[in-house]
């Protein structure tokens, strides 16, 4: 056993950054252990000891910044830079540490209800933000704007990842948004009032030769419920085949996904997620499966959540893929949550097909490959899927 003072131990753990230095510190337990000593077990010490190996010059920097630097010091910034810098050196651009606010932005956002403008936008190959839909009845329908649009700059500054973009968009209901479009070889600026957006992820409809089409816009905690209920409405008309459109769909909730697969596939695989240590969980669909025949529509933009359910398709042969090879997201995100209201979102798994084909950076091939030129007149894709149907 060795001997330190106890109060001068506890008073250290007070000021330690990280909360594991609570525990111990190895700097007052060289200091003081020869006076007033008290009993630590070894176990402590050496814990102690690694502590202060690993962030004593983080503390040690962080002092030399408050006490020298020329500018004044916000030390709540000071750390939140420092957990933003800690998931940033990942290189991953699927992590990300929130603050309070910015992790009730991105639970509003996958929630599906936000004060935003109304659009679904989507990142391409070239790092272009893509409107691909206009919300009906939003506040974007309202200033004009266009599926195809490229949002160029919001309040006159660029950005890079889609997470920025989103967060740029969004803010306080009532507040004005000042965005630079990009229409064609035009150039636009458009000024839309943020409001209450609650977004419907699955819209359906009946084309014709008695076809049925749904299209599912990304995947909320409310999504799998959403299609089920539009499946229902459209079997009643008695359609002769159904076109699930997934493109420019993001992701979302992966279990809405799954939940999805086990309503369009027998009891099968439907995917399995592999951690780093190469533990394996699979995830399976139940007995029962929808009669109706049914087409995949996959793009460029289909990622995440998206490509479990068409590899899951795929593989499982329950219906043909047609479209383009999909994004290539191919990991998935666990959030956890903090008492102060910060949050962390964190890659933890790889999911693959149900044939154990990867998909991160790779993305899913369609069976039928139709491209969908940016000049065309009617939807080729969708052509081709009620072709498949006929």
């Amino acid at each position: 056993m060795i001997r330190i003072k106890r109060s001068k131990f506890i008073a250290l753990l007070v000021g330690v950054i990280i909360a594991t230095l609570l525990t111990a510190s190895l700097a007052f337990v060289i200091a003081c252990k020869a006076v007033n000593l008290s009993l630590v077990q070894a176990d402590q010490y050496k814990q102690a000891k690694k502590i202060v190996k690993q962030y004593g010059k983080l503390s040690a920097l962080q002092q030399m910044v408050n006490e020298n630097t020329l500018w004044k010091v916000d030390n709540e910034e000071e750390m939140t830079a420092v957990y933003k810098g800690l998931v940033d050196s990942l290189d991953d651009e699927y992590s990300a540490y929130f603050t309070e606010e910015e992790a009730k932005a991105w639970d509003n956002m996958v929630n599906g209800t936000f004060y935003g403008i109304g659009v679904l936008f989507s990142q391409n190959k070239d790092g272009e933000f893509v409107i691909s839909e206009v919300m009906k009845d939003s506040p974007a329908q309202e200033a004009g704007l266009k599926a195809k649009d490229k949002i160029l700059k919001v309040d006159g500054k660029k950005y890079t990842t889609n997470e920025e973009m989103v967060g740029a968009i969004r803010g306080e209901q009532g507040t004005k948004v000042k965005l630079t479009i990009g229409r064609g070889d035009e150039t636009l600026k458009i000024s839309v009032i943020r409001g209450e957006v609650t977004e419907r992820t699955v819209a359906g409809a009946m084309l014709k030769g008695d076809l049925a089409y749904i299209r599912i816009s990304s995947f909320s905690q409310t999504t799998a419920d959403e299609f089920s209920k539009e499946m229902t409405r459209l079997e009643k008309k008695k359609p002769k085949g159904l076109v699930i459109d997934l493109r420019d769909n993001s992701g979302g909730y992966a279990a809405q996904g799954m939940e999805i697969a086990d309503q369009l596939l027998p009891e099968c695989t439907i995917t399995y997620l592999q951690d780093k240590k190469g533990k394996k969980t699979y995830y399976n669909s139940k007995e029962g499966a929808t009669d109706l025949k049914y087409v995949l529509l996959v793009n460029e933009n289909t990622a995440s959540t998206s490509e479990i359910l068409a590899s899951a398709v795929k593989d499982n042969e329950g219906g043909k893929l047609v479209g383009t090879t999909t994004f290539g997201k191919g990991i998935v995100q666990q959030e956890y949550h903090f008492k102060d209201g910060s949050a962390l979102k964190l890659t933890t798994h790889q999911y693959f097909s149900p044939k154990g084909k990867e998909i991160n950076k790779v993305g899913v091939k369609p069976d039928v490959k139709v491209e969908l030129p940016e000049d065309a007149k009617t939807d080729v894709q969708l052509e081709k899927a009620m072709e498949i149907l006929q």
